[in-house]
């Protein structure tokens, strides 16, 4: 019988379930090759550090997101508190979205979900297909609905939600879409959609106030999720 080799994946759910693994084998971690992208050199509990270093610097920032809105709206603030709670629990993006979207039902609308645009992350086996989006076939929609904006609201046509969302989740009648990550609203990595039957609910002149203050608390937790797939240059456009 020929021996199946196991995969990358394989090799990630084995040492995620048994995180002692290097406990009681540490004679491997002196057959591991690992390079730090500086200085060649990097231990496995330097990685581990650095890691949690980094994890460290983003629950500073949301701390510091949300100390500022608690300041100044505490309206704003209470009401995305239970889904800052929620977002944190997430560890990576279709976790993040299952509880986006169950948030967004309390307040019945129909769906949340966010897509990654093709060109801003490197694809993985972990990201389905669904969660990507082509920003050359977006582009049009971006010129005829946002302008220089980061939001729309209100209806689409029929052509413009079939790129957006799957058959599955139609009907549908009118949307908020967000552009999310980018230093101007002409190329952002990520879309944040909520829908709603309703074809009034969302509608053109409604208050954006809290949809910014949403998109800011996503757009953290986003880097968290998809941190490993982000491009190089994304570095110098993180929030």
């Amino acid at each position: 019988m020929q021996k199946q080799s196991l995969t990358p994946t394989d090799i990630i759910d084995y040492l995620t379930q048994h995180k002692d693994f290097f406990l009681h084998h540490p004679e491997i971690l002196d057959e591991l090759n690992l390079h730090h992208t500086q200085n060649n050199t990097l231990s496995l509990v330097e990685m581990q550090l650095d890691r949690q270093r980094h994890r460290i610097q983003e629950l500073e920032a949301e701390l510091e997101k949300f100390t500022q809105l608690a300041i100044q709206n505490s309206d704003i603030f209470l009401g995305l508190l239970p889904l800052q709670q929620q977002l944190s629990q997430a560890h990576n993006l279709t976790e993040g979205i299952q509880k986006l979207d169950q948030w967004v039902k309390k307040f019945e609308l129909q769906q949340a979900k966010i897509l990654l645009f093709t060109d801003a992350w490197q694809k993985g086996e972990s990201l389905t297909d669904e969660v990507w989006l082509d920003r050359k076939a977006f582009e049009v929609v971006r010129l005829e609905r946002f302008g220089l904006r980061r939001f729309y609201l209100g209806q689409m046509t029929h052509k413009e939600k079939t790129m957006l969302f799957l058959p599955e989740e139609f009907p549908i009648g009118s949307v908020a879409c967000c552009l999310l990550g980018g230093k101007t609203s002409q190329k952002p990595t990520a879309l944040l959609l909520f829908s709603a039957r309703d074809e009034r609910h969302f509608h053109n002149g409604q208050d954006t106030e809290f949809l910014k203050h949403l998109v800011d608390i996503v757009t953290l937790h986003l880097w968290r999720w998809v941190d490993s797939f982000k491009k190089p240059e994304l570095a110098c456009v993180k929030k």
